[in-house]
């Protein structure tokens, strides 16, 4: 009698257990939703296609081996991602992102531009959907005790003093005096502030400074205002088609500063190719680069040239480094629940293609490493490290920095 009772509730055991099984499988998603808010059209359009084919080689990659592993289901499920065009435009940044939380997208991956981050995010938190991407270098959104937004790119505070680092780093005779481009956006004009300081403080002579609105086409009088100031050092903030202006403008005025220290506009994949030979000498601050010797690169540069023929721009890293960020929280969430995930991310520390990646309470990168890019026969090369990257040895080679020629001696 004991044995037939114990048979009996061991019967019951696998029965329940076989449905519970059936129940979850029954219940779990096809897929897991991630949307994509990025601009594919207008002055971001450029950095908006390569965020995009990072994404999609991420998914792909996951996809390839089933997915994501979620533990409440017991399986892994395969990612969808819905890319959404918010045209450049932060307004449609909002708008996107509610189209995403219809949809029912469980986190968003994140796109690049000052008004898209600055005014998209509060609808991530609105909504309580995750928001992780690289952002823009924006310091401000991250004060506006935003719990839902994570950014995988550089900030003002650390990538402003830089340029000044790189420079004291090199031998005598340095350049000294420091010209300013200031365009009136949110994020630039943080740089300002942050070059400012490092400026005075590393002994540098600011001889010229001029603010100019977005959209600007005529630098004319900024650049013969700084040439008649001296400047050796131009520091400026400009959009990628305004970084293509500026520079054939400078040459066309013979505007001859030993380093000119454009932020964004070289990330654009239009940079490079659309400058030939003029693009020469020019650096950059990044939080990634093709060259990078750091585990999962030679996948992401080899399947990006694959796909698309040719290398990926620094922006794709800071995506791609996104997509590990969510996919992992997720795993150790064990849920597609947003506050679960969310919850996860915050709690990242890990190494991803962009170095390690641990997030303030504010949701920046907490000691993200940096690098300094130079253009040069159409490439690009680090010529400078920040101290987090140090520890990472001849795994971000380095080359040396090029002063800026005449133009009449290139």
């Amino acid at each position: 009698m004991k044995k037939y009772v114990l048979m009996t509730i061991g019967c019951f055991f696998l029965i329940g257990a076989a449905l519970n099984l059936e129940t979850a499988a029954q219940t779990a998603p096809k897929t897991i939703k991630v949307s994509a808010v990025i601009s594919l059209t207008g002055p971001m359009a450029g950095q908006g296609t390569q965020l995009r084919n990072a994404y999609e080689i991420f998914v792909e990659k996951m996809n390839a081996t089933g997915g994501v592993n979620v533990k409440q289901y017991g399986k892994k499920i395969p990612l969808e991602m819905r890319v959404l065009d918010d045209e450049s435009d932060g307004v449609k940044t909002q708008s996107q992102l509610e189209v995403a939380n219809s949809w029912g997208a469980v986190a968003n991956w994140g796109g690049l531009g000052c008004s898209s981050f600055e005014m998209g995010t509060p609808i991530a938190q609105k909504n309580k959907m995750v928001w992780v991407g690289p952002g823009c270098g924006g310091w401000t959104p991250h004060q506006q005790d935003n719990k839902w937004l994570f950014s995988t790119f550089h900030k003002t505070p650390f990538f402003c003093p830089l340029v000044f680092d790189m420079i004291l780093k090199m031998p005598e005779p340095r350049p000294n005096k420091v010209a300013i481009f200031e365009i009136n956006q949110l994020d630039c004009q943080e740089a300002d502030q942050y070059w400012r300081e490092a400026a005075t403080k590393g002994g540098f002579k600011i001889v010229f400074h001029q603010k100019y609105s977005a959209g600007t086409k005529d630098f004319s009088a900024m650049i013969t205002g700084a040439k008649a100031a001296g400047a050796e050092i131009l520091l400026a903030y400009p959009t990628p088609p305004e970084g293509l202006g500026l520079v054939k403008q400078m040459k066309e005025l013979d505007f001859n500063p030993k380093l000119t220290y454009l932020v964004r506009a070289p990330e654009s994949a239009e940079f490079g190719p659309s400058l030939g030979s003029l693009a020469d000498y020019v650096v950059t601050p990044v939080a990634w680069s093709n060259k990078l010797r750091l585990a999962g690169n030679d996948y992401l540069v080899s399947k990006f040239k694959e796909k698309y023929g040719k290398m990926a721009d620094p922006v794709a890293g800071s995506a791609f480094a996104a997509g590990e960020v969510l996919v992992n929280a997720m795993e150790r969430s064990g849920t597609l629940d947003r506050t679960a995930i969310r919850d996860a991310v915050k709690a990242t520390d890990m190494e991803t293609v962009a170095g390690h990646i641990r997030f303030s309470d504010q949701g920046w990168a907490i000691d993200k490493v940096l690098f300094i890019l130079q253009w040069m026969r159409g490439d690009t090369h680090i010529v400078y490290k920040n101290k987090p990257g140090e520890k990472y040895g001849d795994k971000i080679p380095l080359t040396a920095l090029k002063w800026q020629p005449k133009w009449s001696e290139r």
